[in-house]
């Protein structure tokens, strides 16, 4: 854990996954920070010098959907298009059928001499 003296800390995990916590950026409040100091090994604790500027807020993108960290503002949700909806119902609908299809040749067997193409058109039919 990276440490400066305004609050800011870096956790890097033995994954190499980053995770900056900013209080003043986030929100954190102190009881939460102190949970975060106390479940990092001191061993593992590097103290920096403080920085010549604190990191800016920066505005989150309007277009993600995503609330701002710290924000009560509940995530904007995307609508699907007509054209979006129609695709997805023809996908479904496609892959059902595949799927039943498929099923239907291995349980019944499609290469026995009795099931014809009446028959597999009569079962696509009931599908």
């Amino acid at each position: 854990m990276l440490s400066w003296p305004d609050g800011g800390r870096r956790l890097i995990g033995t994954d190499g996954l980053v995770v900056d916590v900013e209080p003043g950026l986030y929100g954190v409040d102190a009881r939460t920070m102190a949970a975060v100091d106390a479940a990092v090994p001191s061993s593992v604790v590097v103290p920096l010098p403080p920085r010549e500027r604190t990191p800016a807020p920066e505005p989150a993108p309007e277009a993600s959907g995503a609330p701002r960290v710290g924000s009560s503002e509940p995530a904007a949700t995307t609508r699907r298009t007509g054209l979006q909806t129609a695709a997805l119902v023809v996908s479904v609908l496609s892959c059902a059928v595949f799927g039943f299809l498929a099923l239907a040749v291995s349980v019944f067997g499609g290469d026995e001499p009795d099931t014809g193409v009446g028959k597999w058109v009569a079962i696509a039919g009931f599908m």
